[in-house]
């Protein structure tokens, strides 16, 4: 028998605040609740959202995505790399997720045991609360915008190449707010943390720019902003999800590959552009913003599910499972499944064979980490 006792496993602040929210609403179930950022930590119920993870240690899983834009390069088959068979159930966040996982239903590796559900963005719960013109003003004034004008918010994926102050001086030429929100960056990204920094501390004495910790919930400052600027980042998404346009810029690098590469650019609900243009596409969606904003609505209406209740149904759905109940949320059901063919089932098992020695035998134990940091020593010696 299952205890009512959920781990909940984070690797930052923005996962962290989604399962404070989950979290919230469990004990009032009478489930205990405990965060940890430790991914071998030994649970009754584990709840993951993390790209890696190890739920072998939990007696019942459950998997969510961190991201909207999760793994977006690699759409639709995030399961490849990224398994759920492993898990007792996995949540999915909106419409667009539910067709990358029909069309990747018919492999094994999609299918956590219990089923997958679409039950929506955790974070879009939170959404009625934006909406609240008090609040709204409140954080406003706490945070110094001019309430008369405009504001364009900032919010990138990454920050390199002083993409900043790129954004800066396209925007500075308008008469609008400038909000900066960055990423929380963990001690395993100190040139991210670096970059940021020097972004601060460029801007830091000018009085038109308001610079947010990266710490704050993308959606108080998504909350009191107009427009959001970024590259690649899932907070687009949100900012759509929120009625808001957001902007792609299309030449803004990612440096998360050697060489950097430019933005994955198929988004359908982002107005793309290049930094050239960002002045001038700013001033034209400020222009026509009812119209922008329309669509942005519309959007998110088509493409979000139980907004404001996707909380309490995943809880419905795990009470139901640990009471052995019948859920009256049924799971998603997809195509039958097939036998992989012989290069993708090896590839796959390849993938699973090297995270599970290198995050997981190789981290708990201290000899493995020895010769494995030594085997990537010699085979990436020049």
């Amino acid at each position: 028998m299952v205890k009512k006792e959920i781990t909940f496993v984070y690797s930052d602040s923005v996962e962290k605040q989604v399962f404070e929210m989950i979290a919230k609403e469990a004990e009032k179930r009478d489930y205990t609740t405990k965060l940890t950022t430790n991914i071998f930590a030994k649970c009754e119920i584990g709840w993951y959202c993390q790209h890696i993870n190890f739920p072998q240690y939990s007696k019942f899983s459950i998997i969510m995505l961190h991201d909207l834009t999760q793994q977006y390069g690699y759409w639709p088959d995030l399961w490849y790399r990224e398994p759920w068979n492993k898990y007792d159930i996995g949540f999915l966040p909106n419409n667009i997720w539910v067709e990358n996982w029909m069309k990747c239903s018919s492999f094994s590796y999609s299918h956590p045991r219990k089923g997958v559900f679409l039950t929506g963005w955790p974070k879009a719960d939170r959404i009625s609360l934006c909406f609240d013109e008090k609040k709204k003003n409140e954080y406003k004034k706490q945070i110094g915008l001019n309430p008369e004008k405009a504001t364009i918010l900032y919010a990138p994926a990454w920050e390199n190449d002083g993409k900043q102050d790129e954004f800066v001086k396209a925007v500075l030429p308008l008469d609008v707010n400038v909000l900066i929100k960055q990423a929380p960056w963990g001690d395993a990204y100190p040139d991210q943390i670096k970059n940021v920094a020097e972004m601060r501390a460029l801007h830091q004495d000018n009085e038109r720019i308001i610079q947010l910790d990266p710490r704050t919930n993308i959606l108080d400052a998504i909350m009191v902003s107009d427009v959001l600027v970024s590259e690649e980042s899932s907070t687009m998404l949100e900012s759509v999800m929120m009625g808001k346009p957001a902007i792609s810029v299309c030449d803004w690098l990612i440096p998360d590959t050697t060489p950097s590469r430019f933005p994955s650019g198929n988004y359908d609900f982002v107005v793309k552009t290049v930094k050239e243009n960002l002045t001038i596409t700013i001033s034209d969606i400020l222009s026509n913003y009812t119209l922008f904003s329309k669509e942005a609505q519309n959007y998110s209406k088509s493409h979000f599910s139980n907004i404001g209740r996707c909380i309490p149904m995943m809880l419905d759905i795990l009470d139901a499972y640990l009471m052995g109940e019948d859920c009256i949320y049924k799971p998603l059901k997809g195509e039958a499944i097939k036998p992989l063919g012989l290069q993708k089932a090896m590839g796959h098992f390849y993938i699973k064979l090297k995270r599970e020695i290198s995050h997981n035998y190789c981290e708990r134990n201290f000899i493995l980490n020895r010769l494995y940091h030594l085997y990537k020593k010699v085979c990436h010696k020049p």
